[in-house]
């Protein structure tokens, strides 16, 4: 049993101050480059802090039995965890909930990334009993790409190098290797390919050379690529950011991505392609991104219907697991809470809600989520029915997991 309340506090809160130390000194030596983290940081903290309040209640509370609707919505969850290590109470809080049934999914994202032996830990001990949660990582290459050299594994390129460079048969070499280096640590989803469009002026896809090109049928060639590399290793994909990312001018991590004036139908050719390839993707991500002539309310892709619903669902035929980006994300918190979020984006028709849980860190989210979800469907917002059609999807993908079958 770990520690809680003012004794868990007390050996964190030291942890998490040094975090932002770290990050104030790089603030202090690069401000305009580093302000946006450092803000980020100190919100981390207080979340967290505030955070701890509750999490006697969610380690001990009562667990109720449970009947469908509930474990229909743990299988719709993908949380994240603050810390990098198995000391950390939020890991091993969410461990505990994962092995309760209360959520089916786990991600990794930078700051829980330590070294090789602590990341190897935190797989055990989220795979500790009888269920067995997806669990999530960014390894595109080039900078999104959370184990690297330092960790034992082989350094991908960008996906702008890789399309510079190399044939797709080429490239699904390399990633077919990365893919057995994520399976041998025990990760079940890679979060990529990017389908995006290249601008080279868009912060978050273009500058940092994530996206393939300009041609959507050389994109989903390569995206293809990704796809076969990884599922041979037996790494399930997400493609993304639907509808587009290519064009925003700017980052959606930080506020609300517009591509309002920017985005062309062309851009949705990239995932017809792969989606109707010998080798489509386990899931599509959608992104925080705002299409007005499609969505005139102005929400963010992940959360519309127009969008989800519309373009992925009926327009191009999908019929497969449509996960959300991090719900937590500035440009969906700029809009609306996150119990907001949850429910507009499962009635948008997404399955897997993806939370990371930090700056506003609550230890009852999967107890939250339950009641939000009953709610919802009480109030007529959401139907029983759209709740067991996305289980239904997601146990489909964590069959295709375990099975390896792809």
């Amino acid at each position: 049993m770990p520690t809680f309340g003012r004794a868990a506090m007390a050996k964190w809160i030291p942890v998490a101050l040094q975090r932002l130390r770290k990050r104030t000194a790089r603030a202090l030596r690069d401000p305009r480059a580093n302000v946006r983290q450092l803000g980020r940081a100190a919100r981390a903290v207080l979340g967290v802090c505030r955070g701890m309040l509750d999490y006697p209640a969610a380690w001990f509370g009562l667990f109720r039995p449970r009947d469908a609707l509930a474990d229909a919505v743990a299988e719709l969850l993908i949380v994240g965890f603050y810390g990098s290590s198995t000391r950390s109470p939020s890991a091993r809080l969410l461990a505990r909930q994962v092995q309760r049934g209360q959520v089916g999914g786990v991600f990794f994202v930078t700051h829980n990334i330590g070294t090789i032996d602590q990341v190897t830990d935190l797989l055990k001990l989220f795979r500790t009993g009888p269920c067995q949660p997806l669990i999530a990582v960014d390894h595109e290459g080039g900078i999104v790409q959370r184990l690297n050299k330092a960790h034992g594994f082989t350094r991908l390129p960008t996906a702008r190098e890789v399309a510079a460079t190399m044939s797709p048969d080429e490239a699904r070499e390399i990633y077919a290797a990365a893919g057995r280096e994520l399976a041998a640590l025990g990760f079940d989803i890679n979060l990529g390919p990017v389908l995006d469009f290249d601008d080279p002026a868009n912060p978050a896809i273009g500058k940092p050379k994530r996206s393939y090109g300009t041609d959507p049928e050389r994109i989903a060639a390569y995206g293809e690529a990704f796809v076969s590399g990884f599922s041979s290793a037996g790494i399930l994909c997400a493609a993304k950011h639907f509808p587009g990312h290519g064009h925003a001018v700017s980052d959606s991590h930080y506020g609300v991505a517009d591509i309002s004036n920017t985005w062309t139908e062309a851009e949705l050719e990239p995932f017809a392609r792969l989606l109707n390839s010998p080798n489509p993707p386990a899931m599509v991500m959608m992104g925080h991104l705002r299409l007005d002539h499609v969505a005139p309310d102005g929400r963010p892709a992940t959360v519309s219907p127009p969008i989800v619903t519309g373009l992925l669902r009926q327009r191009l035929g999908y019929r497969g697991v449509a996960m959300t980006d991090d719900v937590d994300m500035d440009a969906v918190r700029h809009f609306m809470n996150r119990k907001e979020a949850v429910i507009q984006a499962l009635n948008a028709g997404s399955d897997l809600i993806m939370i990371k849980n930090l700056f506003g860190y609550d230890p009852m989210v999967p107890q939250r989520a339950v009641r939000w979800v009953r709610k919802a469907i009480a109030q007529g917002t959401l139907s029983e029915a759209q709740i067991t059609a996305a289980a239904a999807r997601v146990r489909a993908l964590r069959q295709q997991a375990w099975t390896g079958t792809r």
